[in-house]
Formats: C-alpha cells, structure tokens, sequence
C-alpha cells in the first residue's frame, strides 16, 4: 500500500503552487467581463477574463487531488481516528480564525465598493458595512470555503479506511484496479465522461434547488456546490497514492496528446465561462470537468518530472503558501478596492495586485512564524511545534502538512 517513506517534495511544491494560484486568479476576477465578482472594476480585460477561467479548470481539483493524495499517505502512518484528530486542527483553528479575523474586512470592502464606484453614498455604504459586520451570515466563508470541504472529505475517508481493506470492498477494490491498469486509456476517458456527467449534476441540482424559496435551500445549494463538487477529485487524489500503478498509467509521463488535449478543453472551458444561456452553463460545467480531471493529471505530471528534488528556496514558499493563501483574498479587496480610484490598464493594475499581495502575504507569514500562538491560529500548528499528521521528525518547514 505504500509507496514509499522518503518525502515527496513535488507533492509539496504542487499544493503550495495551486494555493498560490490563488493571487492571479482572484486578481484576475475583479475584471473578468463575464463572471461577478465581489469586487468589480469598471475597466474589463478579456485576457484577464480568460486567463481567470482557464485557472479555474484545475486549479482547484488538482488541489483536492494532491489533498486526496496526501491524506492517504498520512492514513499509511497513523490511526484513522488519530490522523483525524489532527487534520481536524490543522484545518478547523485556521477557518475559526479567518471567519473571526479575515471574514468581516472583506465583507467590509464589499460594501465600500458602491461608494468608490460613486453608485452609493458613502454614509449608507458605511452603514451597510456596519450592520453586515455585526451579523454573520453563510457568505462570510468565501475563500475559505475549502477548509471546512477538506474537513468534511477527511472525515469520509476516515470512516471508509478499514472497511477499503476488508473484504470485500478490498477485492472490489483491487479489481477495479487491475482494470484501469489493463485498459488505461479506456478508463481515462471513462474517468473524464463520468467527472464531466458529475459536474454537470451539481450544476443542475444547484441551479434548482436555488430556484427554491426559504433559507433551507440556499444552505443546501451551497452545500452542493462547491463542498460536493470537488470530491471526486479527493477521491482520485487518495486512489493515486493507494494504488502507484494507477498512478503511473493516468499521470502525464511524456507525449503531447494528453497536454493538448487537456490544454484544448481547458481554453474552450475559458472561453465558454459566463457566457449566461442555460444551454451553454450545462455544456461550459461538462467541458470544465474533462478539463479538470485531464489537465491536474498533466499538472501532477510536471511536478513529478520537474519538482522532486529539495531547494531552501522553494521549501521557504512551501512554508508560506498556506498563509498565503488565507491573507491573499482580503489584500486583493483591499488593492482592487484601491484600484477603484484610478483608471490605469487593467493588466497593470492586475500585475502590481499580484506583485503587491504576494510579497505582503508572505512578510506576514514570516511574522506570524515567530508566534507559536499565530502559527497555531493560521496554520492549525500545535503550539508545541509538533505536527499531528505525521510520525516522522519535523523540521521547521512544517505549515503546509
């Protein structure tokens, strides 16, 4: 079941470069000509706005599938009940903290937003931003929507562990691997048809369910989607590290056709985001979920062709990502806010977001590295510095797992 003790660095190097995928493509949003988001400049790009939705296609279901992948190495090492616990904390202190740290700034600049624009008077901005602050709602989760889709995946995969490897969802198990193995190709693009059938399922049921009237519904539409949206792609993740010849059938090696195949649905999954008619969500959602499945597979494959050798330098951004990840959202409100009061080209005022976010994203990690309390807060890092997810020694590159 294991495929080895030595660490990986190139699935560490993958998640930290997803998560910092986050900075352009968030920045990226506040032009999109297409797709609302919280906060819109009035001058659009359509390369930002394409160069948003083709990031969007595998940035994160190659997450949840280096997620997948890691959660099963740790259950290698550790007790379900144990390594639960652990991942537990690691995600659950971090999502309290943004929610009561991060969540009302960024409501804040929502509301503010009118009153840059000139669209609402800035005293009833000022209230509004007020009273939304003083009461939480479900919107308050945002970017950090994830932590608490990890929480609920990990939970799931915790009580399936034992029974994976008992008869006979273990024979069931070890066939169904045997044929992907025998018939790659078939089962790949089986794979893509089914992830593709998967998404358009949670659009629809999303779509209708929202239709509904009354708060029970939108609670359950959102619960759809994103939270279920993403786990079968855990769940490949976690067959990735179960089963390495699998993994070495479906992970890109070398060739051109599965990275132009994947790159051709990804740009035509770009190009048909936002565009509005029902018609085109259903086929835009069935086009983002071969993209998804095919390019993270071409994406794992260059991080294990090109990724796997240690460097300080990329450790250090390794460390950083995941606090990168939770401050970069407010600094973008924050910019793109600002950008609001000046009419430069929307590509520089884009490139100087992500420059200006990554480099103040990453010095307040590096205080919040001399706080064993902040690190427990952000990174879920217990305070006696010993991580809950791994047996092994720890170095001080520790946030990330």
């Amino acid at each position: 079941m294991s495929a080895g003790s030595a660490r990986e660095h190139q699935w560490d190097s993958l998640r930290a470069f997803l998560m910092l995928l986050g900075i352009p493509y968030h920045a990226a949003m506040a032009y999109n000509a297409r797709v609302l988001w919280d906060i819109q400049s009035p001058d659009k790009s359509e390369i930002l706005t394409f160069l948003s939705g083709f990031l969007v296609t595998f940035r994160m279901p190659a997450f949840f599938m280096v997620a997948g992948y890691f959660a099963v190495m740790m259950l290698e090492k550790r007790p379900p009940v144990l390594w639960l616990r652990g991942r537990l904390t690691r995600l659950g202190v971090p999502f309290l903290t943004g929610l009561v740290l991060l969540a009302p700034l960024q409501i804040a600049l929502i509301d503010l937003n009118g009153a840059m624009t000139g669209t609402t008077p800035l005293p009833t901005a000022l209230d509004r931003a007020v009273s939304d602050v003083l009461h939480p709602g479900f919107s308050w989760i945002m970017h950090l929507w994830f932590l608490p889709a990890l929480m609920a995946y990990s939970i799931l995969l915790a009580l399936a562990w034992r029974p994976l490897h008992r008869p006979p969802l273990a024979s069931l198990v070890a066939r169904i691997h045997r044929h992907a193995v025998a018939h790659p190709l078939m089962s790949l693009s089986a794979l893509a048809f089914a992830i593709a059938g998967w998404e358009v399922s949670v659009h629809l049921s999303h779509q209708a369910i929202l239709s509904l009237p009354g708060t029970l519904p939108y609670l359950l539409a959102h619960g759809i989607d994103p939270y279920l949206r993403y786990l079968p792609f855990f769940l490949v993740g976690a067959t990735l590290r179960s089963a390495p010849a699998i993994r070495k059938a479906f992970v890109w090696q070398k060739g051109w056709q599965l990275p132009t195949i994947a790159i051709t649905t990804a740009v035509l999954a770009s190009l048909l985001r936002g565009r509005g008619a029902s018609e085109i969500e259903a086929l835009y959602n069935a086009v983002d979920g071969a993209a998804a499945i095919l390019l993270s597979l071409v994406v794992i494959g260059i991080a294990e062709r090109f990724w796997n050798r240690p460097d300080a330098r990329v450790d250090r951004i390794v460390d950083a990502s995941f606090t990168i990840y939770l401050l970069h959202h407010p600094i973008i409100y924050g910019l793109a806010t600002i950008g609001l009061l000046v009419h430069w080209p929307p590509l520089l005022e884009f490139l100087l977001i992500c420059l200006v976010t990554l480099v103040l994203s990453y010095a307040a990690h590096r205080l919040i590295r001399l706080s064993p309390l902040a690190l427990f807060l952000f990174n879920g890092l217990p305070m006696s510095r010993k991580s809950l997810d791994d047996s092994r020694p720890q170095s001080g590159i520790t946030t990330l797992r």
